[in-house]
């Protein structure tokens, strides 16, 4: 039978192990602001992404563009209906090949000031050693460029092909849309799902901690 200390043992056993993988390097996006420059510890894994602050690269829109929940600079991507979908990567270690993980970030989409207020539907596919296994919800720009971005937060689920493996970034424009898709992204982070049996352990020790206060 278990006791509240062997399942608090099992239990922090379980995810130590778990939480041994290495997080993203500079999931903040973080980097010298400029055209075609990814941020510190990613590289252009397609195209040239942008590292951008509230104001630009490429900012026309006549106000300040809003930074997102984690703050600082943050990456704009572009696509297109010719084949355009910029990108950015890094490469992971320390993981473990088969443990399901998740992808948290914030994306926004920043329109196109060019002729005229424009710009397409987006949204990012995330890739690991180059298989596709995941999109984010597709953004429509601002109504008027005046208008404040909005950020979203969403989480994509993937299992890690390899200890070490590649994450990829990418924009992506939606069929049909107008002009290209000018989309940021920032906050990016990877943190592992627990397994079942660590949920069931929490429950279990959560259940004998209230009673052993009762």
């Amino acid at each position: 039978m278990y006791t509240y200390k062997a399942i608090a043992f099992a239990l922090s056993a379980g995810m130590a192990s778990v939480a041994g993988a290495q997080a993203i390097t500079n999931g903040d996006l973080t980097g010298p602001v400029g055209s075609s420059i990814a941020p510190t510890d990613w590289f252009s894994w397609s195209g040239s992404v942008d590292t951008c602050d509230s104001a630009g690269p490429f900012n026309v829109t006549g106000n300040p563009w809003v930074l997102s929940p984690n703050g600082g600079t943050f990456v704009r991507a572009g696509a297109n209906g010719t084949g355009v979908n910029e990108a950015f990567a890094q490469d992971l270690t320390g993981f473990t090949a088969g443990q399901l993980y998740t992808v948290e970030f914030y994306i926004t989409n920043l329109g196109f000031n060019g002729a005229g207020w424009s710009g397409a539907d987006g949204f990012f596919r995330m890739y690991a050693d180059g298989v596709a296994f995941g999109d984010t919800v597709t953004l429509s720009k601002q109504i008027n460029a005046a208008d404040d971005i909005v950020w979203t937060f969403g989480t994509l689920d993937f299992i890690a092909p390899a200890d070490d493996f590649e994450l990829a970034i990418a924009s992506q424009w939606v069929s049909g849309g107008d002009s290209a898709a000018y989309m940021g992204i920032d906050g990016v982070n990877v943190r592992p799902v627990p397994a079942p049996a660590s949920a069931a352990l929490f429950g279990a020790a959560g259940l004998i901690a209230g009673r052993r206060r009762r």
